[in-house]
């Protein structure tokens, strides 16, 4: 892949590769149809925020298109899968994926967990995907991340231990959304990276160590 540290170059060539990728996918093409450039587009909103901006915040283009194609829970993973895995090839840093993360997480969540209502409003059952109006509806959303790697030792920065701290997967877990297989991905590049900065840590450690703890399906 072409070797570029520009972010907004990132942004276009990893939303290309994304898109490419995607393509591969019967299962995605077959629920996406003619809306391609419009899935484009919005996936560029996404690293656009999360690379340039530098914030973690969700996704609402996305979001609206996921609903207008009644996308599932897994289609969304393997879509947040493709995603991740064409902006790792162009090396972004670790805080710049695990925002790209995070902003998947608040999008899984907004669109496939129970919604939460204003304080006083009366309650109201979960919309269906793809329905509902959420004017009057508010939802959590995730605070910017924390416990982040510190190369080339891969300390943690907020409390000093190995990375990823214990801290660190719960928070993982949260801004992820259930995405696992995407968060296999990021850290999948962060036990990459890990191993160029220290080539004494053993490959079996450093596997238990970035992956071991990622919870299994039933």
């Amino acid at each position: 892949m072409l070797e570029t540290k520009d972010p907004t170059d990132i942004v276009r060539l990893a939303t290309a590769e994304a898109r490419r990728r995607i393509a591969g996918e019967t299962d995605l093409t077959g629920i996406v149809g003619s809306r391609t450039s419009d899935l484009g587009g919005a996936l560029r909103d996404v690293l656009r925020c999360a690379l340039v901006a530098q914030r973690v915040v969700a996704p609402t283009r996305l979001i609206a298109l996921c609903r207008d194609l009644a996308l599932g829970p897994d289609a969304f993973d393997l879509l947040g899968h493709h995603l991740l895995g064409a902006l790792v090839g162009y090396r972004p840093g670790p805080d710049a994926l695990v925002r790209v993360g995070g902003a998947l997480g608040l999008a899984r969540r907004e669109l496939f967990t129970q919604r939460h209502s204003v304080p006083g409003d009366p309650p109201r059952p979960a919309s269906r995907v793809g329905r509902g109006n959420s004017a009057t509806v508010r939802y959590r959303s995730a605070k910017p991340p924390e416990h982040l790697p510190s190369p080339p030792n891969w300390t943690c920065t907020g409390c000093g231990q190995e990375w990823p701290c214990a801290v660190k997967q719960s928070q993982l877990l949260a801004e992820f959304g259930g995405a696992r297989a995407a968060l296999a991905v990021y850290l999948g590049s962060c036990l990459l990276a890990a191993a160029r900065d220290l080539p004494g840590l053993p490959l079996a450690r450093a596997r238990n160590r970035f992956l071991g703890w990622l919870p299994r399906r039933p």
